[in-house]
């Protein structure tokens, strides 16, 4: 699939690095926007001296974790303009038209909208 991002090869769930709240540890539990997605933290967020220093996880920036997904079995990109109307965090819609929207109206929950490009699919 062209546009795949991270994919759990088991059926499982996926890890992402995330954006986190402040001071979050290791085995925290972290709630994500507004939408009820929520997640794991398999590591503590990388703070800017973690950072500076080099003690930070491998692969994050500053204010980021590695988040566990519960129930979420993939992630796709998309074009920034495909989710836009999203919020952070938001509940992303399939349309009839194969477009996305944000509200229930719009059609199928598919996922979570992770970032300016990338939807986190849900499983069924």
């Amino acid at each position: 699939m062209k546009n795949r991002k991270h994919w759990a090869y088991t059926g499982g769930s996926i890890a992402v690095a995330l954006v986190v709240p402040a001071g979050t540890k290791s085995g925290d539990l972290v709630k994500l926007g507004a939408d009820d997605l929520y997640g794991h933290a398999e590591t503590d967020q990388a703070t800017a001296d973690m950072v500076a220093k080099g003690t930070a996880p491998q692969g994050l920036v500053e204010n980021q974790a590695t988040v566990f997904l519960p129930g979420i079995v993939e992630s796709i990109g998309v074009p920034a303009a495909a989710i836009a109307a999203v919020a952070a965090f938001g509940k992303v819609y399939l349309k009839a038209d194969k477009t996305y929207g944000a509200a229930p109206a719009d059609g199928l929950h598919i996922g979570y909208k992770l970032n300016a490009t990338t939807i986190a699919l849900r499983a069924n």
